[in-house]
Order: structure tokens, then C-alpha cells, then sequence
């Protein structure tokens, strides 16, 4: 596998997806968005255009942009999902094992598309303002930023929560306050309330789910106050638009176009 230099991996969550690999999609999940999905990604990107998909798990995606003749880059924190990633996909793009909660973790200025799936859901809120901060950063003038995210606790989030409330142990795997969810406060009986994902073993499921720890669930509207904030932070100018994802239930696109 051919990379381009390596930043600082300092977010533990790596070690998750370490941990899986490409059992993430080989045992009967497809590695989505779905192909309606990757329209709506790819809507405007042309041959040629220098696009980079954050998160090695999106197969789909990948294949998509290099059937446009994108030129393509592939980040993620985590080595393994890079290496089974090139394994499966080959040397069509460029493989950067790089951690995007950290400054100057991509190239600045560099692509004229920037692509992730579901990515932002599995950050704390510092961690994402980081991320979303790295990412603008990454884009050209008239670039956009394409991400995938939900609002609201995940359908696997509420058996966990109450289950979580029947032991008297809420408190370790839910901040209500501060809506976070934190798995690793379930691992002793996770695997009796999580539901199966393929055909990954469920320990092994337990384990990823563990190590990816703390993660913040969004709230109606807090990511354009987040958004807000970087804006001024950094004196960017952006325009932030949301999109209703097809064939995906509750999951919606959030598009961030940078100006000149």
C-alpha cells in the first residue's frame, strides 16, 4: 500500500476499526452509502477532480469516485482499514493513514471534493469541531464538504440505554446532559442487548464497539452553531446547506461549500 506520510494518531477510537478491518465489510455489511447515496456524493464531481473520501469502511463510496476518474485520496486513522482497503480496491488511489482530529491532518486546500459517510456521529463534540475545522481547511476555493450524519440517538443506542437503566448503571454508557453515548460502560453484558452485524463474530463486535468509546449524538441545529464558530474562528467564508439522503431513514447530508 502506497501512503503519503502519516500525522499524529492520537485518537484511541483508531484501535476500534484496527480491530476489525475488513471483517468490517466482508461478513455481509457493504461497506455503503447505498448507490443513491453515492449520486448524491459524487452530484458535480468530474473527471479529473481531486476528491478525498475520510473513512477506509466506505467501499462503495470509493469505488464510485474512482468510476468518475477522480483522483483520489483515502484517509483514516486506522492502518488495517487502509491496508485491506488496497488490498480489495488496489492502487486506483492514494492511501493516507491520517487522524482528522488533527490540525493540518490533510492537506490544506487540496481537494475540490471532501467525503464521508456517517463519520461525524462517532466523535465527542470536541473531537468533531476538530474534525470539521481539518476538513474545511482541506478544501479549494468553491470546494465542498459532503458528510453524512444523523441527529438523535441510533435505533442500537436505546436497548444499550435501558438496559444500561434496568442495572442502575446508566450513568457509565449515557450523559443525557451532554448526549453522549459511551459503550465501553456496557462491556460486561453489551453482547446480550446488541443486535448482530453479519456475520461478525459477536465478540468481536463487543470489542469494536468498546474501544470506539465516547461518541456525541447531534442535536437539531448544533451543527450549524458549530459550523458558526469555525467560520469566525478562522475567518472562512462557507455556505452550509442540509440534504435529505436517499433510501436511508433518518440519515440526512450535510454540504459546506467554501468560498473564494
Amino acid at each position: 500500500m502506497a501512503t503519503n506520510g502519516t500525522t499524529r494518531i492520537r485518537n484511541p477510537k483508531a484501535a476500534a476499526w484496527d480491530r476489525l478491518g475488513a471483517s468490517y465489510w466482508d461478513h455481509g455489511y457493504d461497506g455503503g452509502p447505498t448507490h443513491e447515496g453515492c449520486g448524491l456524493y459524487l452530484d458535480g464531481v468530474e473527471a479529473g477532480q481531486a476528491v478525498a473520501v475520510i473513512g477506509a469502511s466506505t467501499v462503495r463510496l470509493v469505488r464510485a469516485s474512482l468510476r468518475r476518474d477522480a483522483v483520489l485520496t483515502v484517509a483514516d486513522f486506522s492502518a488495517v482499514m487502509l491496508h485491506d482497503l488496497a488490498v480489495l480496491i488496489g492502487d486506483g488511489a492514494r492511501y493516507l493513514h491520517a487522524d482528522v482530529t488533527v490540525p493540518d491532518a490533510l492537506p490544506s486546500t487540496a481537494f475540490d471534493a471532501v467525503l464521508a459517510d456517517r463519520l461525524i456521529n462517532r466523535f465527542t463534540l470536541a473531537e468533531l469541531e476538530k474534525a470539521l475545522t481539518t476538513l474545511v481547511a482541506s478544501l479549494r476555493p468553491q470546494g465542498q464538504l459532503r458528510l453524512s450524519y444523523r441527529v438523535g440517538l441510533y435505533e442500537r443506542d436505546l436497548p444499550v440505554i435501558e438496559e444500561a437503566r434496568r442495572r442502575g448503571e446508566l450513568a457509565a454508557v449515557f450523559d443525557e446532559e451532554v448526549f453522549d453515548v459511551d459503550y465501553s460502560g456496557a462491556a460486561d453484558w453489551l453482547g446480550t442487548v446488541l443486535s448482530p452485524h453479519g456475520q461478525i463474530p459477536m465478540a468481536d463486535l463487543v470489542e469494536f464497539y468498546v474501544r470506539r468509546g465516547r461518541e456525541h449524538r447531534l442535536h437539531e441545529g448544533e451543527l450549524d452553531n458549530l459550523l458558526d464558530r469555525i467560520a469566525a474562528s478562522n475567518n472562512w467564508r462557507f455556505t452550509v446547506t442540509h440534504l435529505d439522503l436517499p433510501s436511508t431513514g433518518r440519515d440526512r447530508m450535510l454540504v459546506v461549500a467554501r468560498h473564494s
